[in-house]
């Protein structure tokens, strides 16, 4: 297990490889809001935010449904899973970085996902219903393919 802690980088660039599709990546997020990526792949990356409820995460699928679509739900640790929210965009691109941020707000209880490099412009997916008592503390990134990424630019938290 990799533990990194976001405020301390002001932009991360590493590979995640094909044959190491088990390996997570960890990061504290307790004091951030969001988060910017530009990520390189064929197949899809998966980043979870795990909270404070040891039962709650929020998992956002960029590249799910064979490439075609960004998915976002919320899961409880008993492995009863929210119907996913669908949004049949790919942001992801084989040859090239696509731009992703995400979002994540405690006072309004919302999930962002959107293109480009401005938060909450091009909002592609959204989440309105996350658990009013959970505060997201963590990210885990993963892929199932190769992937190259970029991360940096974290907003800090505005305190409820």
């Amino acid at each position: 297990m990799l533990l990194l802690d976001m405020i301390s980088a002001d932009y991360l660039t590493f590979v995640t490889k094909e044959n190491l599709q088990n390996t997570k990546i960890y990061w504290d997020v307790a004091s951030v809001s969001s988060a910017l990526f530009s990520i390189e792949t064929c197949g899809r990356v998966d980043i979870v935010f795990t909270t404070n409820l040891n039962h709650v995460f929020y998992e956002v699928r960029l590249g799910d449904c064979s490439n075609r679509c960004t998915t976002i739900q919320k899961v409880v640790s008993n492995n009863t899973e929210s119907t996913p929210t669908t949004v049949y965009l790919n942001p992801l691109k084989c040859s090239s970085y696509g731009d992703v941020w995400i979002s994540w707000d405690n006072t309004t209880y919302r999930l962002e996902v959107g293109t480009g490099h401005v938060v909450h412009q091009d909002v592609f997916v959204a989440m309105d219903n996350m658990d009013n008592n959970a505060i997201v503390e963590r990210m885990t990134i993963q892929s199932s393919l190769s992937a190259k990424w970029k991360i940096g630019k974290f907003l800090t938290r505005v305190s409820r």
